[in-house]
């Protein structure tokens, strides 16, 4: 006896998901941008039904309690922590697996996935970029080569998107954009913002060159000559950058900046370091789309940060923060000034803008129906 069901596309969608297995791929769960977007999009994949699996080659665990909260499969190849065999375990893993979908976040991951493919598997595979190209080395352009076993590159920033366009010309077609989200319900200031009498500045970011920190100490140097009171807290002390953080910490104490500048350990509780803060700087000389700026306009706070690759897309000069030229000292110092010169009105004006921002651009339903198209156009 034959029996029908009616069609419905979400009936269609919901019987799909069910039965398609991806698998995200990421170097580790360390306190990295891209791990909190990949864990993010794991537990969103997971919420519409789809059967999730991350799987990472370093056995660092700051995001695997949001994996266990929300009841995803995990497992760290800890074989394929040795560079030589790497690709060998990674293989193993995803034939084992035997995923419909593979999404790769990060190089090394984006160049492992794409190799598996140009083995043999068979799997449809989306690699997300997550910075911005600065300089076309060898490594770089052996990366691109093997992108032509993607089905999709995602890149987290327009100007990443434009430069693979622009270099790799053949990539074009399936190579677009797909912005960070933010958990906006979470990441939310829930009274108005009163400035703390000495103002807070937050920074969160890892320690090391290309985030600038011997400049920003340099700046906030020039500033304290004029007789500024603030006090910076840069959340981002990293055990594979040490040498970096202790030439950091020596030039914070050959200024005698000890009262105006503290570097400490990165931290879980994020949220409630932008409720304590007053503005938060990010002085890096390149990003992507930096996670920590969608959090803090999230939490409606003003943002000093370099003019880089997108961040004016999310920072407006005027509107609700100030854009610098992060290789000079005296502008990163300027705009610092200016941030902390602001009268209580214009002051609140920005914070309301920045989350107005947020609210418009950075919503988690935004960022998972974009992946969803994807997953089912290509299907």
């Amino acid at each position: 006896m034959f029996f029908s069901i009616p069609y419905t596309n979400s009936l269609y969608v919901n019987v799909l998901n069910r039965l398609m297995k991806i698998l995200l791929f990421i170097d580790s769960l360390g306190a990295g941008g891209a791990q909190r977007q990949l864990v993010g999009l794991a537990a969103m994949l997971k919420e519409k039904k789809y059967d999730v699996k991350v799987i990472t080659y370093h056995n660092d665990t700051f995001f695997l309690s949001y994996l266990k909260n929300q009841n995803i499969e995990f497992e760290c190849i800890e074989k394929a922590n040795i560079k030589i065999t790497r690709t060998y375990h990674i293989y193993k893993a995803i034939k084992f697996f035997n995923p419909e979908w593979v999404i790769s976040y990060l190089d090394t991951p984006n160049i492992i996935s794409s190799l598996c493919k140009t083995f043999g598997l068979k799997f449809k595979l989306l690699v997300s970029e997550r910075n911005t190209t600065q300089k076309l080395t060898l490594m770089e352009r052996i990366k691109f080569f093997l992108f032509k076993e993607a089905d999709i590159i995602i890149s987290n920033s327009y100007s990443q998107e434009n430069f693979i366009k622009s270099n790799f010309p053949s990539l074009s077609k399936k190579t677009s954009t797909i912005t960070n989200f933010v958990d906006t319900e979470y990441f939310k200031c829930e009274n108005p913002r009163v400035r703390n009498e000495i103002p807070q500045i937050t920074v969160v970011s890892t320690i090391w060159p290309s985030k600038n920190t011997l400049g920003f100490i340099e700046a906030v140097n020039i500033l304290t000559t004029k007789g500024y009171r603030f006090v910076v807290k840069w959340f981002g002390k990293s055990d594979a950058h040490l040498d970096y953080y202790q030439e950091c910490v020596r030039k914070v104490e050959e200024y005698d900046l000890n009262n105006y500048i503290k570097l400490v350990e990165k931290t879980k509780d994020i949220k409630q370091v932008y409720l304590n803060s007053d503005y938060f700087c990010l002085p890096s000389f390149y990003e992507g789309t930096p996670n920590v700026i969608c959090e803090a306009i999230s939490c409606g706070l003003p943002v000093i940060c370099s003019d880089v690759c997108d961040n004016s897309i999310y920072v407006q000069e005027g509107v609700n923060g100030f854009l610098f030229d992060p290789k000079s000292l005296q502008s990163i110092a300027d705009k610092l000034k200016k941030a902390l010169e602001l009268n209580n009105d214009t002051y609140s004006k920005y914070c309301k803008q920045s989350r107005l921002i947020a609210e418009k651009k950075l919503t988690k339903e935004k960022f998972i129906n974009n992946y969803q198209k994807i997953i089912t156009r290509l299907n």
